[in-house]
C-alpha cells in the first residue's frame, strides 16, 4: 500500500450503490485497502449484503462512519442527499476529508447543509465503466484541500479507471457529457440493434456485430492521437454505404440532437444542486 493510503487508514463510505461498490471492488481488487479499512452505511438490506459478500464492514448507524473513518465517500443519490448528510452535522469537522460522487450537489452546497465553510470536500464525477476499472472521473477540489488530499483522492478514482482535474465549475458540464455518456452509447448500441433485426439479423447476431464493432471502435479511437472526425472520414467513401447513412444523420440533425440531448443534462444537474 501507498504511504498516502497507509495515512489515511480507513474509508466510510454513506451509501452503497452500484458507483460505491465499483469503487470499493476496485480498491480491493488493487490492493489498495484491505476489507477490514472499509466501513459502509447503507439502510437498504441488499446493499448490506452486497458489503458482507465483499468482507467489508457494515455500519448500523450513520454516525459510526465518522468514528471508524477520516475519510467519507459520500455515494447518495441527489435526491436523498439532505436526508443523509444533516444527521451527520455534528460529528464531520475540518479534520475529516469528505468525497462526494453525488451528481450537481456543489462543494458550497455541502458546506451549506452541514454549516461548516471549513470542510475539506473533493466534488468527483466518475462514470459506469468504473464497474470494469475502465471509468473516468473528474475531480474538483475546495480551497481547503492539501496535496495529500488531493493525491489520496486521484488514487481512489485511479484504481477504477483514469482521472481528470477540472475547475468545478465544469463538473456539471462532464457530468452530462461523461457521467451520463455510457448512457447514450448504450441507447445507440440499441438503436443499431434494432436496425439489424429489422433487416432480418437475429438479435443474437445483431448484439455480436454492435458490441465488437464499438470495443473494435473504441480500442481505434485510444490507440492514437487521432480525432474522430478524422476515423470517421476513414470509413467513409465517397458514394458507398457508410456516406449514405451519415447523410440520412446529417439530414435527421443528428448531431443538433445529440448537443441538445448533453444541454439538457447539464441544465438538470445545475437543477439538482438548488
Amino acid at each position: 500500500m501507498s504511504n498516502i493510503i497507509k495515512q489515511s487508514e480507513n474509508l466510510s463510505l454513506l451509501g452503497f450503490g452500484n458507483m460505491g461498490q465499483a469503487i470499493v471492488k476496485g480498491l480491493l481488487r488493487k490492493n489498495i485497502f484491505l476489507p477490514s479499512q472499509i466501513y459502509i452505511f447503507d439502510p437498504a438490506d441488499e446493499k448490506q449484503q452486497d458489503a458482507m459478500k465483499l468482507g467489508i464492514q457494515v455500519l448500523r448507524n450513520p454516525d459510526e462512519l465518522l468514528k471508524k473513518a477520516h475519510t467519507l465517500l459520500i455515494a447518495v443519490k441527489p435526491q436523498m442527499i439532505q436526508s443523509a448528510l444533516v444527521p451527520l452535522s455534528s460529528v464531520i469537522n475540518k479534520d475529516n476529508l469528505i468525497i462526494s460522487i453525488v451528481a450537481g450537489i456543489s462543494i458550497r452546497y455541502i458546506k451549506d447543509l452541514l454549516k461548516n465553510m471549513e470542510l475539506r470536500i473533493v466534488r468527483t464525477m466518475p462514470n459506469t465503466p468504473a464497474l470494469v476499472g475502465e471509468g473516468i472521473t473528474a475531480l474538483s477540489y475546495s480551497r481547503e484541500c492539501t496535496e495529500q488530499d488531493k493525491s489520496f483522492a486521484h488514487q481512489i478514482f485511479q484504481s477504477v479507471g483514469k482521472t481528470v482535474v477540472v475547475p468545478e465549475e465544469q463538473i456539471d458540464i462532464v457530468t452530462a457529457v461523461s457521467g451520463s455518456g455510457p448512457a447514450y452509447f448504450f441507447y445507440l448500441c440499441e438503436c443499431m440493434i434494432d436496425a439489424g433485426k429489422s433487416l432480418g439479423l437475429s438479435e443474437e447476431t445483431a448484439m455480436a456485430l454492435v458490441r465488437q464493432t464499438f470495443y473494435g471502435s473504441g480500442t481505434l479511437l485510444m490507440s492514437g492521437d487521432d480525432l474522430p472526425e478524422i476515423l470517421r472520414a476513414r470509413v467513409t467513401s465517397k458514394g458507398g454505404t457508410t456516406e449514405s447513412a451519415l447523410k440520412t444523420m446529417e439530414a435527421r440533425n443528428m448531431k443538433s440532437i445529440v448537443i441538445e440531448a448533453i444541454q439538457s443534462a447539464y441544465h438538470r444537474a445545475q437543477e439538482l444542486g438548488k
